[in-house]
């Protein structure tokens, strides 16, 4: 059968680009490495093999940040996390858009970062983990001040922090509950030595 035929070779030059790539950056050939490993992504998206594709963006992410390449490195893990995403794997997701945030938090691109970390926030917020909203939310506004940016209007930490404590003291976690309160002390805090 053709179709099988070009799945067995498509499987088999993709095996190669794989084990090329390796032996390429073991050997110290990290661009080389770089081509094979985009490669490989390129074929397993066209092929449909969307966690083997994630696991190709993710190599050529870690070899870029290797090179210093820290916005192709971003765009890298933004990719695989697009196709976390589409798979439905979200703790996955969430992991690789931080990787994305700290390229480009490495690259100087605060704009890219800061919305990154606030789409992870919105996406712990619409679930009702607070907590992770919040961090996530505390990240940008870490990133903003970085960046120069007054952030004592910035009141998006706070909301997720109220809400982290609202939600412990309805579950009865009163020391949780509290602590979300300490939080929301902190970066108050932070708010006002900007």
């Amino acid at each position: 059968m053709q179709g099988e035929e070009d799945v067995r070779d498509a499987y088999a030059e993709a095996r190669s680009y794989e084990r090329d790539a390796r032996t390429a950056e073991k050997e110290g050939s990290d661009e080389v490495a770089l081509g094979l490993w985009r490669r490989y992504a390129d074929l397993k998206e066209r092929k449909g093999s969307y966690f083997l594709c994630m696991y190709g963006y993710f190599n050529v992410a870690r070899i870029s940040d290797k090179l210093s390449n820290w916005q192709d490195a971003a765009e890298s893990f933004k990719k695989a996390a697009a196709l976390a995403e589409r798979l439905g794997e979200h703790s996955l997701w969430v992991f690789l858009m931080h990787l994305s945030c700290q390229m480009h938090e490495k690259a100087g691109d605060y704009g890219a970062c800061r919305n990154h970390y606030e789409t992870i926030g919105n996406f712990f917020f619409t679930r009702d983990n607070f907590f992770g909203a919040a961090d996530a939310y505390e990240h940008a506004a870490e990133i903003m001040s970085l960046a120069g940016e007054d952030i004592s209007r910035y009141e998006v930490p706070v909301d997720a922090w109220q809400k982290n404590y609202e939600y412990w003291k309805e579950h009865g976690e009163l020391d949780d509950a509290a602590w979300s309160l300490k939080r929301v002390d902190a970066y108050r805090s932070a708010q006002q030595r900007v």
